[in-house]
């Protein structure tokens, strides 16, 4: 949202007040997240001497007109190419972002709402829909398996570690925000038949077993976060299952940062390269012994998807052919309706702004 008069940009900067005590401890949390044509001019024209072409023609031998004919072919081709990558960019930022009047946003009843909502005043500043807003929800699932569909809902995993990346496409400012699994929040339910049965109180983590392990289950967490932040529009999801960690860290040239706690093979302040399953251990392990493991958990995760995104933007300059291998690599344990139009626009927009000094926010449970 921007600001009138007095207003600043912000996203989400506020969330609405819980209607229990877990969602109020989660809502204060939240409101700090929130917030030529070229001419010869007339008089410098001379007039043309007339040339004679009569027996001055002189006719190409054959191997120059397909030596033309090939370059003009490749020329072809390159400014179709060039054509084609600047339509990709171009309606993969439209697709991404989402313009007011195509906004449902649900402010609550202690927030002044203007004008039919183009914008709002909260303790005394007000604040407009930032349309220059790109969201992706980043689900990290324990499926394990992709491949397969079980219509069975409710038996197809949970998301245990859920990002939201906000990426603003006029200032290029990037924003982090973790989600905890353990956040109380509206999820649509489903029967093991897959019958619609209401809202419930729940964990938000598990709006994505209530799917097919698939579309579903991501448009059905996608839903439950949108929810928690206002209704704000996330139009694209990744969700990966964990096993494919480790084949993603290795495709980007692996991961280097320092621990941050000790734990496992890892000692708090010195610096490793990760590895394979080292990668997914450090992302994945919790204590399950202890109440709040999950909130250490969050900051590793954090930790390592900012320094896994700078290693993979170094490693792309170095060799464009990285992203080809981390697709590879990703796709057998990736569920994402990220279409090239979308791809082909936030890799551009990574190598030229590294998508460096993210802005990490926490949503806690």
């Amino acid at each position: 949202m921007n600001r009138h008069t007095n207003r600043r940009y912000v996203f989400s900067d506020e969330i609405p007040e819980s209607t229990n005590e877990k969602q109020n401890e989660v809502s204060e949390s939240n409101k700090s997240v929130n917030k030529s044509v070229f001419l010869v001019p007339k008089g410098n024209i001379k007039k043309r001497k007339k040339s004679s072409h009569k027996g001055s023609h002189k006719h190409l031998k054959r191997w120059q007109k397909v030596i033309i004919i090939v370059l003009c072919v490749l020329i072809a081709i390159a400014l179709a190419a060039i054509g084609t990558v600047a339509v990709l960019l171009n309606t993969g930022k439209s697709d991404m972002t989402t313009k007011f009047e195509d906004v449902s946003l649900k402010v609550p009843d202690n927030i002044e709402n203007h004008e039919n909502g183009e914008y709002i005043t909260y303790k005394g500043d007000r604040y407009m829909y930032n349309e220059n807003l790109a969201s992706i929800l980043f689900m990290g699932v324990d499926k394990r398996d992709f491949e397969t569909e079980d219509d069975t809902y409710g038996q197809n995993g949970d998301a245990d570690a859920l990002m939201l990346l906000v990426y603003d496409t006029k200032t290029s400012k990037s924003t982090l925000v973790s989600i905890s699994r353990e956040t109380i929040a509206d999820v649509e339910a489903y029967s093991t038949e897959g019958k619609y049965v209401g809202t419930k109180k729940e964990q938000i983590c598990l709006a994505y077993s209530y799917g097919d392990g698939k579309e579903k289950s991501c448009e059905n967490e996608v839903a439950a976060v949108r929810r928690l932040f206002y209704n704000v529009p996330i139009n694209s999801y990744v969700a990966l299952d964990l096993d494919g960690i480790s084949y993603m860290n290795d495709a980007v040239g692996g991961v280097e940062l320092t621990p941050i706690e000790t734990f496992r093979n890892f000692t708090e302040g010195e610096t490793v390269t990760l590895w394979g399953k080292d990668a997914e251990s450090y992302v994945r392990y919790r204590d399950t012994t202890k109440l709040l493991s999950n909130n250490s958990r969050m900051k590793r995760q954090k930790q390592y998807l900012n320094a896994f995104f700078n290693q993979l933007v170094t490693s792309t300059k170095a060799d464009f052919t990285t992203l080809l291998d981390l697709y590879n690599a990703a796709s057998p344990y990736m569920m994402t309706n990220v279409g090239a139009n979308k791809a082909a626009y936030l890799a551009s927009e990574a190598l030229q702004n590294n998508f460096n000094a993210l802005n990490m926010q926490n949503v806690p449970g």
